[in-house]
């Protein structure tokens, strides 16, 4: 029997403080817990424009209008928030649900009288941006802790043989039917894997993170929850590998480009 998506919503506290000191990879400038309370205000603004921004789409979408260039402008948006940096640096549990919510809402749209999924991908949306920033409110009323030692990471140019060999792993498990096991493997291959190549990826190809992004938090999970056939399954394991074949070269370029020490 498949097992349901782990992302709950009863994963709220534990997300916050669990991951209360995780550091991203997006720009260097995380922001500190601290900041997050300072910004509260700023990130119930963005998700409430977010919502609204939603709402207005399915509301064209009952209409019969096509509206899936609005929800890929959303996606945008949602890169470009502070909300979004602010979750994935400290309720990271709590990430992957949006990115779920946006896919499944942009796959809905794209049928003919489905109304009721639209609106029930709609609903899932508002709740996980609120949950994401009930999980940042908690973050912020906790008192400050010493930040946590990095932990080494491997080599750029080994990175995405790592990435491709988890990837493996996790077909192997979804063709076993350990949904659960699938998707703790797709996320900690991002959280431990990915977000460290994510800063010199996005200096050369910032579209190319934003997809792999998508893939990681929305794609695979989306179609673990959905029960999809192994072989579509795969598929979109092996669209992701050519994608990481272009980050590859990437990093190989910026290693060559890198000046001496000596």
């Amino acid at each position: 029997m498949k097992s349901s998506f782990p992302y709950a919503k009863s994963a709220l506290c534990g997300a916050a403080l669990l991951f209360a000191h995780t550091v991203s990879a997006h720009s260097g400038g995380a922001p500190t817990a601290t900041e997050v309370g300072e910004h509260l205000d700023d990130y119930e603004h963005e998700i409430a424009t977010m919502s609204d921004t939603v709402a207005d789409i399915v509301s064209e979408y009952e209409d019969g209008e096509a509206v899936g260039d609005r929800i890929d402008a959303l996606v945008e948006t949602w890169e470009t928030v502070e909300f979004h940096e602010a979750v994935e640096t400290h309720a990271m549990a709590l990430y992957p649900p949006i990115w779920i919510a946006l896919g499944g809402l942009r796959e809905a749209v794209d049928e003919s009288d489905a109304s009721d999924d639209v609106q029930a991908w709609q609903t899932r949306f508002d709740n996980a941006l609120h949950e994401g920033v009930g999980a940042l409110k908690l973050v912020a009323s906790q008192p400050a802790a010493a930040p946590a030692p990095k932990q080494a990471m491997p080599a750029d140019e080994s990175t995405i043989s790592i990435i491709k060999q988890n990837l493996e792993d996790v077909v192997k498990r979804y063709r076993a039917g350990d949904d659960e096991g699938a998707n703790a493997l797709i996320h900690q291959t991002y959280m431990e894997r990915f977000e460290g190549i994510e800063g010199t990826l996005i200096e050369s190809d910032a579209d190319l993170v934003t997809e792999l992004e998508k893939d990681f938090n929305a794609t695979l999970p989306l179609l673990i929850e959905k029960s999809a056939a192994p072989e579509k399954f795969e598929a979109a394991v092996e669209a992701m590998n050519a994608k990481l074949d272009r980050a590859q070269q990437i990093l190989e370029q910026a290693a060559e480009n890198k000046p001496s020490v000596f």
